[in-house]
């Protein structure tokens, strides 16, 4: 027979009064025990809050940070490439200046003796000196090739430092050889 049943209600004064509490602590408890599913409910409906929450802020944010990454990586390689333009340029700048200092070298190699000497080979030598052979057809060019160079010595030359005689010879064809050091400002 179950307690708090109506229906097997017994009237006996004595049996009245602990039915009477018997039903009053089983409405209590229900009431506690709904209070407490609710409570545990609410919990358990918080806590998936915060955790689906927290999740899909989570996901947020790896996105950004994927996003970030890629953009970082497409900027590193952008870097690298910009970088390597650079040095590229400076070695072509670089290159492109030597090559306008040796033509220029060369122009002023080529006009130091006019026309009563031509300058048949020259080379460069290790500490940037130009090593330079120049022909002539008679004595008055190897005199001319002397005098100059004596006055190019003297300091009389603008672009030429100074010239060093390393020999002269005369050639079965009847040309004169006259090997010199150059060197230019």
């Amino acid at each position: 027979m179950k307690t708090g049943d109506s229906s097997h209600l017994n009237l006996l004064p004595s049996q009245a009064k602990f039915q009477a509490a018997r039903m009053k602590l089983q409405a209590t408890l229900r009431q506690y025990m709904s209070l407490v599913v609710v409570f545990w409910v609410a919990m358990v409906v918080v806590v998936a809050a915060l955790y689906f929450g927290s999740e899909f802020i989570l996901n947020l944010q790896n996105k950004k940070y994927d996003q970030a990454m890629n953009s970082y990586g497409s900027l590193s390689q952008e870097i690298v490439v910009n970088q390597l333009l650079k040095y590229r340029a400076k070695i072509l700048g670089q290159v492109l200046k030597d090559r306008f200092e040796y033509s220029f070298a060369f122009e002023k190699i080529n006009s130091i003796f006019e026309q009563r000497a031509t300058v048949s080979n020259f080379e460069i030598s290790e500490n940037r000196d130009f090593v330079v052979e120049v022909e002539t057809t008679d004595r008055e060019g190897v005199n001319f090739v002397e005098d100059k160079v004596a006055e190019i010595n003297k300091g009389n030359d603008e672009g030429v430092k100074s010239v060093k005689l390393l020999g002269a010879s005369y050639m079965i064809n009847g040309v004169w050889s006259i090997n010199m050091e150059v060197k230019l400002k």
